[in-house]
C-alpha cells in the first residue's frame, strides 16, 4: 500500500503556535495553507514539524537502545518484554475490533525505534499510523526497521553481540514525523486510537499535558493505550503521582473512562549477550475518551 499524503493532510496542522492552520500537500510534503513560508521540511523521509529537546535520546544512546532492541526481539527470543508488548498489542487489537468497517487512524505519540509501531501497522493494514518522536536517531531507526524493505546490519561487539542482519517490515501505512508529544501537529478529534508507550516519565512536565494532547486528538469513543514505568525524572512528580491510582485519577479527570489496567507488568531492557537486563515495573492502561 502506498501512503496517501492527501489523507494525512486532512488531519495535520501547522505546528506554529501562532498559526495552527491546515496543511496542504506539495511535492511529496506539506505546506501551510495560511502561509507559504510555513513549510514542513523532510529529512530522509521523516517530516519535521518541530525540533523539541530529545532529552537522553541522543544519537549514541538511541543507537545502542535500538541495537539492543533488535538483538533481543529478533534474535535472543527470550521474551523479556513480551508480557508488556503483547498486552499493548492485545489492547490495540481489541480497540480495532470495534470498527471493522473503518480505516483506522492511529497516533503513536513517542514511537521510539518502532517496537509498538510495527505491531500497529500489521494490525491495521487498511489504516494509517502517524508516528511521532522527538529523537531523530530513534525515528531514523524506526524508518529502517518498520518502513523500509532494506537489510539492516546491527553490531554491538562491546556488549558481546555478533553482527546481526534483519530485514525491514516494509509497512506502507506508516507516517513518521518529528514533533513534540505535548503539542502534536494534528487537528482535534481525528484519531481512533492513540498510544503513549513508556514516554511520559521522561517528560519534564509529567503526564498531564501529554494525556490532554492524546484526549484532544482522539474522536469521542476513541481509545488510549498507555504504558509507563513511572520512573519520574523530577522530584515533584514522585510526590504528585506516587502510584497507579494517582495516574488513573488523572486520566479520569481529563475525560477518559478507564476500561482495563494492570500494574504488574515489567519492561526489561537487555544490556548484554549474557542476558543481563534492567527491569522496571510498568503500568498498562486501556481507556476510552468520553
Amino acid at each position: 500500500m502506498t501512503l496517501n499524503l492527501t489523507r494525512i493532510a486532512s488531519v495535520v496542522r501547522c505546528s506554529r503556535r501562532e498559526c495552527r492552520a491546515p496543511l496542504a500537500t506539495t511535492s511529496g510534503g506539506f505546506v501551510c495553507t495560511a502561509s507559504e513560508a510555513h513549510v514542513v521540511p523532510q529529512t530522509d523521509g521523516i517530516h519535521i514539524f518541530a525540533e523539541p529537546d530529545v532529552g537522553k535520546y541522543e544519537p549514541e544512546y538511541a543507537s545502542r537502545y535500538a541495537a539492543l532492541w533488535a538483538f533481543g526481539y529478533q534474535t535472543l527470543h527470550k521474551g523479556l518484554d513480551e508480557g508488556l508488548y503483547r498486552t499493548v498489542s492485545s489492547f490495540v487489537a481489541e480497540a480495532l475490533a470495534r470498527q471493522p468497517d473503518r480505516e483506522a487512524l492511529i497516533v503513536d505519540a513517542g514511537c521510539g525505534v518502532g517496537r509498538v509501531l510495527a505491531d500497529c501497522a500489521a494490525l491495521a493494514p487498511n489504516g494509517v499510523v502517524l508516528a511521532f518522536d522527538a529523537s531523530p536517531a530513534m525515528l531514523a531507526f524506526a524508518r529502517r526497521v518498520v518502513v523500509s524493505n532494506e537489510i539492516i546490519e546491527v553490531s554491538l561487539p562491546t556488549f558481546g553481540f555478533p553482527p546481526l542482519r534483519i530485514r525491514g517490515a516494509a509497512a506502507g501505512n506508516v507516517f513518521l514525523g518529528r514533533a513534540d508529544v505535548e503539542d502534536l501537529p494534528l487537528i482535534n478529534g481525528c484519531a481512533d486510537l492513540a498510544l503513549s508507550v513508556n514516554i511520559v516519565d521522561r517528560l519534564p512536565h509529567g503526564p498531564e499535558i501529554a494525556f490532554r494532547e492524546c484526549h484532544r486528538v482522539l474522536r469521542p469513543g476513541g481509545t488510549l493505550v498507555f504504558t509507563d514505568p513511572f520512573n519520574w525524572i523530577e522530584p515533584w512528580l514522585w510526590e504528585k503521582y506516587p502510584d497507579a491510582n494517582a495516574v488513573l485519577a488523572l486520566l479520569e479527570s481529563i475525560g477518559f473512562t478507564v476500561e482495563t489496567w494492570f500494574d504488574d507488568l515489567f519492561y526489561r531492557e537487555i544490556l548484554d549477550a549474557r542476558g543481563s537486563y534492567e527491569e522496571f515495573k510498568t503500568m498498562a492502561v486501556k481507556a476510552t475518551k468520553r
